[in-house]
């Protein structure tokens, strides 16, 4: 049975920065699958090494701004997050932390098989709601959650799996 690890990033409390959690409470809602592992780790991923440790699939879920329009999904595999890593940890304190987690799992042999951004581009940042736009965005993020739990054979909601034939995809770099 693979080992998933879906990790949110952000802040309830800070408008769209909460769009994660939402993310992931719609995720696990149609998931049953015991392979799966959730955790909205808020601003703190610092200790995230350990979920990331020896994965078949992590996805982090987070909002960022990239100058893309709010609502805007941004999905990463692993190797863009690596072009972007320095400029981002100087950016986000939290983003450091999850570096720092990703390059401890690295150094104990385990680091994930295959990795995922997904960055929801805010349109607010302040309050306790999210935004009209973010809204949309969290049901894409969350298709595309559902779309690489399919490829790897778990069973999920039959209406997230109609809706796999619009799922953004993610942006790799080339050699």
């Amino acid at each position: 049975m693979p080992k998933i690890t879906i990790i949110g990033l952000g802040d309830v409390l800070g408008g769209d920065h909460g769009a994660a959690c939402y993310v992931l409470e719609a995720v696990a809602a149609k998931t049953d699958s015991e392979s799966v592992q959730f955790a909205y780790m808020g601003n703190e991923p610092r200790f995230a090494g350990g979920l990331l440790y020896a994965a078949d699939l992590a996805i982090v879920v987070g909002t960022m701004r990239l100058s893309g329009v709010p609502g805007g999904l941004h999905i990463w595999n692993g190797r863009v997050f690596k072009q972007h890593a320095a400029w981002m940890a100087e950016t986000d304190p939290a983003l450091r932390h999850l570096l720092i987690a990703l390059a401890r799992a690295d150094l104990a042999g385990g680091f994930p098989e295959k990795l995922i951004f997904i960055w929801i581009e805010p349109q607010h940042t302040e309050g306790y709601t999210i935004s009209k736009p973010v809204r949309g965005a969290v049901r894409f993020a969350a298709r595309r959650i559902f779309h690489e739990l399919h490829q790897l054979g778990l069973k999920t909601g039959a209406e997230e799996l109609r809706l796999l034939k619009t799922t953004p995809p993610t942006i790799e770099l080339e050699n």
